[in-house]
């Protein structure tokens, strides 16, 4: 019988292994794909925006965006991509602020409750997708 932590592990090795699925299949089998990078292609091939056809993974946090040391922020990630994700919240630096929880697992549309409880300002709240999203983005700049 599988326990819950083993059901957890098992759900989230699968998320990871759909994200890397996901962005290795992007139907792009040129050869200019392997040519290195010039600042011309750069400029004419954009990287696509979270939660579009060709980036199938967005998230957002939102709460609020200034605190006091030894108040608790209350944050909302929400997963607003077509497909199951998971992210790991982390501040930097890391001594301004403790996260209580800081891997979350979300269906699309599912959101989660992340408490923030701030030691130091400024620090900025990134916002890491395991998935295949943005692998970095700093989601808010707490004050």
């Amino acid at each position: 019988m599988k326990t819950p932590r083993t059901r957890r592990a098992l759900a989230a090795t699968s998320v990871v292994l759909l994200g890397v699925l996901a962005t290795g299949c992007n139907g792009d089998s040129g050869d200019s794909s392997s040519a290195p990078a010039t600042s011309e292609a750069a400029t004419s091939e954009p990287v696509p925006s979270q939660g579009s056809e060709a980036n199938p993974f967005a998230a957002e946090l939102s709460g609020p965006d200034t605190g006091k040391p030894d108040q608790v922020l209350t944050e909302t990630l929400t997963n607003k991509g077509r497909l199951p994700d998971a992210y790991q919240v982390v501040i930097e630096p890391a001594d301004a602020a403790v996260v209580d929880e800081a891997n979350f697992h979300l269906a699309p549309g599912e959101s989660a409750k992340v408490y923030i409880k701030v030691v130091k300002t400024p620090f900025d709240v990134h916002l890491k997708s395991a998935g295949g999203g943005a692998p970095d983005q700093v989601a808010m700049t707490v004050q």
